[in-house]
């Protein structure tokens, strides 16, 4: 058996299939068994906003399957060394998504196998491969002291929040990153549940639209910005929501230096953006398929997420 997982996502958990048809499960397998260069290592590639790689994990120990494929390897991804070929296999995993619906996932309840979300992956896949991302290296965090440090707002005089340092070393060890989002790290709160904006409070929406999600987020108890929360809400984040619409949601949080820090879905949390540049400003920075900019939020002591 196979779990195939499209990791495409910054909010909302990838879709996931198990592919348990045996000549399947064999034809790929001798696909990357006689041509190395299709494939790479999992998140070895692009790690920013939108479409980053197909990620096929081997769910058996079966001893007479092919000993130089990894028991985990990835497709579609710059780090292949034949990335048309690698995006052509891919694209025929994704096709066959449907056929794996009978077998029903935990994050099946938020990110259904549909036809929709199939032909996301597909389209998104599409223009990954059509112009493929650049990787260099991403610009030093700057430096700064550790310390929370109380700002006014610049838009609201009047209201004050908390920027802290930046800190993804937190957000990145093995135990925590594959487990919370972007909404966990604009938050400021570890929940090793990918937290989804609303759920903790039965208010959780499916729609990726700037007013369905902003609707789930108040009712965690955010506040729209300038809606000033009282000091024993300390410590208050100031964070940004954008929206791939209909697609997916992802959140920046502000932090000490005048930049923004995020942490797309389950990759690393960094402070630069789909440009490899530092996100100063999360209304005009490369936010890749998220084209829609909503709005600024506070959050407070009392925001619970889950």
């Amino acid at each position: 058996m196979l779990r195939v997982t499209a990791d495409i996502f910054s909010g909302r958990p990838n879709p996931t299939w198990i592919v348990t048809a045996q000549d399947a499960e064999d034809a790929l397998l001798k696909s990357v068994t006689d041509s190395p260069t299709l494939f790479g290592a999992p998140g070895a590639g692009f790690d920013g906003l939108g479409f980053r790689e197909v990620r096929v994990q081997r769910l058996d120990d079966d001893l007479d399957r092919p000993t130089r494929v990894p028991d985990e390897f990835a497709l579609a991804t710059i780090a292949a060394t034949d990335l048309p070929a690698s995006g052509r296999l891919a694209q025929s995993l994704v096709q066959a998504m449907l056929t794996s619906a009978d077998i029903r996932l935990p994050a099946h309840q938020e990110t259904p196998l549909t036809p929709e979300i199939r032909d996301i992956v597909l389209e998104q896949l599409q223009r990954f491969l059509d112009k493929p991302p650049r990787s260099p290296k991403p610009p030093p965090a700057p430096r700064g002291n550790p310390l929370r440090t109380t700002v006014n707002d610049s838009r609201c005089q009047t209201c004050q929040y908390e920027v802290s340092q930046f800190n993804p070393g937190f957000w990145n060890r093995p135990a925590v990153q594959p487990h919370n989002n972007c909404y966990n790290y604009a938050r400021n709160w570890r929940t090793d549940t990918f937290a989804q904006p609303g759920r903790a409070h039965g208010a959780q929406t499916f729609t990726m639209a700037c007013a369905n999600v902003t609707t789930a987020a108040l009712a965690d108890a955010l506040h729209h910005r300038c809606d000033c929360l009282p000091q024993s809400e300390y410590p208050r984040r100031h964070m940004a929501l954008v929206i791939a619409p209909g697609i997916d949601y992802h959140w920046y949080r502000e932090q000490r230096g005048g930049f923004w820090g995020h942490k797309p879905g389950h990759t690393p949390a960094r402070n630069y953006d789909n440009s490899f540049n530092l996100v100063t400003n999360p209304e005009t920075c490369d936010r890749g398929i998220y084209t829609n900019f909503c709005s600024y939020f506070y959050a407070g002591r009392s925001v619970v997420i889950s």
